[in-house]
């Protein structure tokens, strides 16, 4: 495609150009057709003026004619005569000019004052004193003139009538030119920024998705040149990132052998010793074997904790949301935790109906797993433990609440760091110190977090997802 051609700097100034290219012609179209109106309204004056003057040197003319022509008759002085026979030939020479003129009517009427030219012209050279055929001659002439201004004011009529139709097309195609140009420049436009702005959004959903985990995702589009080439720099920082991901798999897995085989052979054998299999033991041989076999069980659960987060964090599978009732869930998670319940009679409450909400079974048991075991370790004897649910305009949540020592405004941003376990509650043994961790992970796997929320006895622990 043409696109992968191009940088994105010149199809940006192809596009300026395209989309001011098109209100450029509206213009020039708009300024040849104020030329063409300017020419037909110079041209509808000269031919008015010309009609004008025609009018005039024809009255002129008519006024010499009868003038000359009445003294001759009456004096008989040939001066006379010679300006009656030049009034003649100047209205003979009106008589043409009308004759060349393109309107029919104004021609026929050249014709007849040729022909009257000439039986006046006659009468001047031989009719001498006979007073009927000079007044036919000035009622034909007085006929003529009448007619003549008859013609012109129709003749000036029809040019106004035809400069006002030509003024009223002319704007109508300025404004249909102005009207499509703009849409055709808004189309083109859009059309162009679609072009242009797809290719981006497609880019920033691909790295959103790659920043969530998503790996192996098909970066060839349609796209200029300097794009391309950056989807080329991100499907190669994909592959290096599912292949380190691999890696780590892989590093988990061998982790996951090494240490916790040698671990389990160790806490066997001291399990062994404790219970004095191989033969007796001095009170204070008891007493290590004890310390030993406590210590190898922490280690062996940070270890397995330790594992399970970071295999959560990196080799996290797709979310699949689906609609579950919290309350079940909850309570299925209690259920195994009912001896720690029973031992410190603890009363568990539970919404009062169900509470139906989008989560992810799998990250979600384990969130519930981990808050449930933090609010029974650090609960007093014979304590309530709380549990909300609900959903709101943009996103779903859960408070877990206890009535322990709770947590400080220090602690808040400590909590869920990995292996912080605070201080340990009296008869209890040191935990992990990754559990709340594991519940900040999996909440952000389901594209929401945790956060402690102020409370007046015990800690209150809030977890919110889209």
């Amino acid at each position: 495609m043409l696109l992968r051609h191009l940088s994105f700097k010149t199809l940006l100034v192809a596009s300026l150009f395209v989309v001011t290219l098109i209100p450029s012609l509206a213009l020039v179209q708009t300024w040849w057709h104020l030329q063409q109106l300017a020419e037909l309204v110079e041209q509808s004056q000269k031919q008015a003026e010309g009609l004008a003057a025609l009018q005039r040197s024809y009255a002129e003319q008519s006024d010499l004619f009868e003038r000359s022509t009445r003294q001759w008759n009456v004096l008989h002085e040939e001066t006379f005569s010679r300006t009656g026979m030049q009034a003649v030939l100047s209205l003979q020479q009106l008589a043409g000019r009308l004759q060349q003129l393109d309107e029919a009517h104004l021609q026929q009427l050249g014709s007849h004052l040729a022909a009257w030219c000439g039986k006046s012209r006659d009468l001047l050279l031989g009719a001498g004193g006979q007073e009927e055929p000079w007044s036919r001659q000035y009622e034909e002439l007085s006929r003529l003139g009448n007619a003549l201004d008859v013609q012109v004011k129709r003749v000036s009529a029809e040019r106004r009538l035809q400069w006002d139709s030509s003024l009223r097309e002319k704007r109508q195609q300025a404004d249909r030119v102005a009207i499509l140009s703009l849409c055709l420049a808004v189309v083109l436009g859009l059309l162009l920024a679609w072009l242009l702005v797809r290719p981006l959004q497609q880019l920033r959903d691909k790295i959103g998705r790659l920043a969530l985990g998503q790996r192996g995702q098909h970066w060839d589009m349609s796209a200029p040149a300097d794009i391309l080439q950056l989807a080329a720099a991100l499907r190669e920082l994909d592959g290096r990132l599912a292949r380190l991901e691999q890696d780590k798999a892989s590093f988990f897995r061998h982790v996951s052998h090494e240490l916790k085989t040698p671990l389990a052979a160790i806490q066997e054998a001291s399990s062994l010793l404790h219970d004095q299999i191989p033969g007796p033991l001095l009170p204070s041989q008891q007493e290590i074997i004890g310390i030993t076999l406590s210590n190898t069980r922490l280690l062996r659960q940070r270890v397995d904790a330790l594992l399970q987060h970071d295999a959560a964090n990196w080799l996290g599978r797709p979310l699949t949301m689906a609609a579950h009732d919290v309350r079940d869930l909850v309570q299925h998670a209690a259920a195994a935790m009912q001896p720690l319940l029973q031992q410190k009679k603890l009363q568990l409450k539970l919404p009062e109906q169900a509470v139906v909400l989008m989560v992810d079974q799998e990250k979600f048991r384990t969130i519930i797993d981990n808050l449930l075991s933090n609010a029974i370790r650090f609960s007093p004897e014979n304590g309530v433990i709380s549990v909300e649910a609900g959903r709101s305009a943009d996103h779903s949540w859960l408070v877990v609440a206890d009535q322990g020592r709770g947590i400080s405004e220090q602690e808040g941003s400590l909590i869920f760091q990995p292996f912080y376990t605070g201080q340990v509650p009296a008869g209890e043994l040191p935990g992990s110190g990754i559990g709340l961790t594991m519940v900040k992970t999996f909440a952000q796997l389901m594209g929401g977090d945790v956060e402690s929320l102020p409370a007046a006895q015990g800690a209150r622990l809030r977890v919110w997802w889209p």
